[in-house]
């Protein structure tokens, strides 16, 4: 690692550290008094969770969080595996009282589906439980981070503070490293499975989405075997 990249991770830790001075006792406190992984830390032995959002629409300022999905991947004596029996989700209630529109012809969740959720802080404690000593995995993270940024400063007025492995991020990357531009096009999530001849997945659901991007960091990490710092943002 560069001694840039080491200086953004203390700088990280830091703050995280400073901002769990200001808040209340939360999951979300107790994650970020918890010391980071070594960015050197080969990924393979890094504890992790895949975590995708269901939304109403793709505007953190406007839209709302409507489920949440994770799944553990642990790492082991021969690397990276999932863990199915510790999957996570949660349909998160409208805080706002607005419905989802036009949104549940994406995820297929109906507002009445809704009823049997948590609240927005709830759904929150649930997975910063579940992250705790773990780093968080998206696929395409500037979009559900601007969510989880949002909703971090509502609840206990901080931002969202932890460093996230992008499997798009991280396959653009690799693509344009090894000059595929056609390859390092493709985005979404199914047709990057497809890309790298997975199995196809039902899209949408926030827990099946999940499972998707950590199979899909399998693949990934299976033919770079990187160090944390490498991929983490």
């Amino acid at each position: 690692m560069s001694p840039w990249q080491r200086w953004r991770w203390w700088r990280l830790q830091r703050r995280r550290q400073q901002a769990a001075g200001t808040m209340p006792e939360s999951s979300l406190r107790t994650n970020y008094l918890q010391p980071l992984p070594a960015a050197r830390l080969p990924l393979a032995e890094t504890p992790l969770l895949a975590v995708d959002l269901e939304m109403t629409g793709l505007n953190a300022s406007e839209g709302e969080i409507v489920s949440i999905g994770w799944v553990p991947l642990n790492p082991g004596r021969y690397g990276l595996s999932i863990d199915l029996k510790n999957t996570g989700h949660v349909l998160v209630l409208s805080e706002a009282g607005g419905g989802v529109g036009h949104s549940a012809t994406v995820h297929g969740i109906r507002d009445c589906d809704r009823l049997p959720g948590l609240g927005l802080e709830q759904a929150l404690e649930a997975l910063y439980s579940a992250l705790e000593n773990r780093i968080p995995v998206f696929h395409h993270a500037p979009l559900d981070r601007a969510f989880l940024d949002r909703a971090c400063r509502r609840i206990w007025n901080t931002p969202w503070l932890s460093p996230v492995i992008d499997t798009l991020a991280w396959h653009r990357r690799r693509q344009i490293n090894q000059h595929d531009d056609k390859a390092a096009n493709v985005t979404r999530l199914d047709a990057l499975r497809a890309w790298y001849r997975l199995e196809p997945r039902h899209a949408h659901h926030a827990l099946d989405d999940a499972l998707s991007c950590a199979e899909l960091l399998l693949i990934l990490n299976a033919k770079g075997r990187p160090r944390l710092g490498d991929v983490a943002r």
